[in-house]
């Protein structure tokens, strides 16, 4: 009995044939481990048609593309007809002595869809090294696959014109290497490996590939996803499609980028990664205070010894959308840092962030002076000419965290650019909205992006929560130190890894609103109203975010008293610290 392939072995062949055991296979995450992954190493790693698996955000969706799903092929010299499978790649087999019988009936045209996905934009060093012990060095095989011919042109122009062109590509081995690397050189002259990449921000280490996808799949533009299918690295899909005349040279470039810049990846199943389950997910919650006091030790110690605004800052973190109303976002809880000692210690917001980025899988840090604010390229535009979307730098997936450093801004002159970049913000920030610009017309997307903004006095985006610093003088004296000990203190044990287990899980947990202290919400309200004349309506929304953020915080999933009127003391206190207003 012939023993079953290993996963790492199959082939399309394989998966095709014996789909619905591969099916349950794919099923099991163990076994997805012995797949490689492409996004932690370099493509010459892997061969043509290999099966790999790549993590990445949904950047742009195209148009779909016909493939044939199986062509009926006949041998010139013998009359022997053979039918084949088009699934699971570009090119179709095609020798110089055969012909593809277009007109039998055992020759079906499909539809496939195609998208455009990048590296998760804004993904931290550590989260990507989680993934990297999943990954299994490839052995580079020699390229000994026959080179075939692509389906597309086999469409488009004569088959027999398509294999002569072939067979002179093909006529010396040296010439055609010579070729193709000519062809790459050449694509990529067109437009910077940048501008071809396309990516919102700049990520050193970025991979894109062209994802086409055989099954009905209910994708999202900017979507996290794993892409579990079988690679095409043949540089003659560049080449070939030099026959379509339709389109310019710009458009080709786009289009067809050369397979060593963006492989194209035939899906065989798609994983949504937007919320995955953590397996100690019961183990957190039950220690969800104690992990919640580490966090807020070193929060408050970086802040400066203020307490008050550490528990803000945790609050911040731990937000995400649990609801959509209207034009509200019930869940979001923008926050506005300001008041610390920028001048003397002018690489606060950085370091700030730095800890940010180890506690967060995702984040950005935007700095926003008057020339980026005028320059800044922030919503995504269409491209009729290369036809595709253009990103801008917040095209980012859910749970990105984009930290705003104001810290640079300074009077001028604002652009219209700078004006239209300054909505965005605000857009952003009020309503978990980004606009994306089609030229001939305008659509917003639905965002969950939580915005902190660092700034020295209060920022000039509109922002409800400020928290103006209490600086302790000891803390300030010793802030060199601090980081130092923070950076100790979180090397100790599993620290680390349960807080950002803890920020991870703790902020998709089901949430219960107690009906029982109503009243005692809107009595507590009436007070602070008389009290404080800068009390609106809009703060009792936001106190109900707090409170409950601040009971989730602490390993509750319902509203309790005890952290409603903690919500009410800080948002005292808070409200106590700000200027007068003028």
């Amino acid at each position: 009995m012939k023993s079953p392939l290993r996963i790492s072995e199959w082939t399309p062949v394989h998966v095709i044939a014996n789909k619905a055991e591969c099916n349950i296979i794919l099923e099991n995450t163990d076994a997805l481990k012995e797949i490689p992954l492409i996004n932690n190493a370099p493509l010459d790693n892997f061969t043509d048609r290999q099966l790999v698996r790549f993590r990445g955000m949904v950047q742009d969706m195209r148009n779909p593309e016909y493939y044939f799903q199986q062509y009926e092929v006949k041998n010139i010299e013998t009359e022997v007809l053979e039918v084949r499978c088009g699934m699971y790649t570009d090119t179709v087999q095609c020798l110089p002595h055969e012909e593809i019988l277009l007109d039998s009936d055992k020759t079906q045209n499909m539809e496939r869809h195609t998208c455009v996905v990048i590296s998760t934009p804004g993904l931290n060093d550590w989260a990507k090294e989680k993934y990297k012990h999943s990954y299994c060095q490839s052995t580079k095989a020699a390229s000994t696959h026959k080179r075939n011919l692509d389906d597309n042109n086999c469409e488009s122009m004569d088959c027999s014109e398509s294999i002569r062109k072939r067979e002179k590509l093909l006529s010396n081995e040296d010439s055609n290497e010579m070729d193709t690397t000519e062809q790459d050189t050449k694509q990529q002259n067109i437009f910077s490996k940048e501008y071809i990449l396309n990516f919102p921000i700049p990520m050193d280490d970025g991979k894109a590939c062209i994802v086409k996808i055989y099954e009905d799949t209910a994708l999202k533009l900017n979507e996290v996803i794993e892409i579990i299918g079988f690679i095409s690295l043949d540089p003659l899909l560049s080449t070939i499609h030099d026959v379509d005349e339709t389109m310019t040279e710009a458009e080709m470039s786009i289009q067809h980028p050369p397979v060593s810049l963006i492989p194209r990846l035939h899906a065989v199943k798609v994983i949504h990664l937007s919320k995955q389950e953590i397996e100690n997910a019961p183990e957190i919650m039950s220690k969800a205070q104690l992990i919640r006091s580490d966090l807020h030790l070193v929060l408050s110690q970086l802040l400066f010894g203020d307490h008050l605004a550490a528990d803000y800052l945790i609050s911040h973190l731990l937000s995400t959308i649990y609801l959509r109303k209207d034009c509200l976002c019930l869940g979001t809880y923008p926050l506005n840092i300001t008041h610390f000692p920028f001048t003397k210690y002018n690489t606060f917001t950085k370091d700030l962030y730095s800890f940010l980025s180890l506690f967060i899988e995702k984040s950005h840090l935007l700095e926003v002076t008057l020339e980026n604010l005028n320059d800044f390229t922030l919503s995504p535009k269409k491209d009729y000419d290369c036809n595709r979307l253009t990103s801008g730098m917040l095209q980012l997936s859910d749970n990105t965290h984009l930290v705003i450093d104001e810290t640079g801004l300074t009077t001028g002159q604002v652009s219209q650019a700078g004006r239209e970049n300054y909505s965005t913000i605000c857009d952003l920030i009020n309503f978990q909205k980004v606009t994306y610009d089609f030229k001939f017309y305008k659509m917003e997307y639905d965002t969950d992006i939580p915005v902190l903004i660092l700034s020295e006095t209060k920022s000039f985006i509109p922002c409800q929560t400020q928290v103006a610093l209490k600086i302790d003088a000891e803390s300030e004296n010793l802030y060199p130190r601090v980081l130092e000990i923070a950076k100790q203190y979180l090397k100790d044990g599993n620290r680390l890894t349960n807080i950002r287990q803890y920020l991870k899980h703790v902020k998709n947990v089901k949430f219960e609103f107690n009906e029982d202290i109503v009243n005692e919400i809107q009595s507590d309200f009436v007070k602070m109203r008389q009290t404080n004349k800068n009390v609106n309506v809009d703060h009792l929304h936001g106190l109900m975010i707090l409170a409950r953020l601040l009971s989730l915080s602490n390993g509750l999933n319902t509203l309790s008293t005890e952290y409603w009127k903690k919500a009410v003391e800080m948002e005292a206190q808070r409200l106590n610290r700000l200027p007068e207003k003028k």
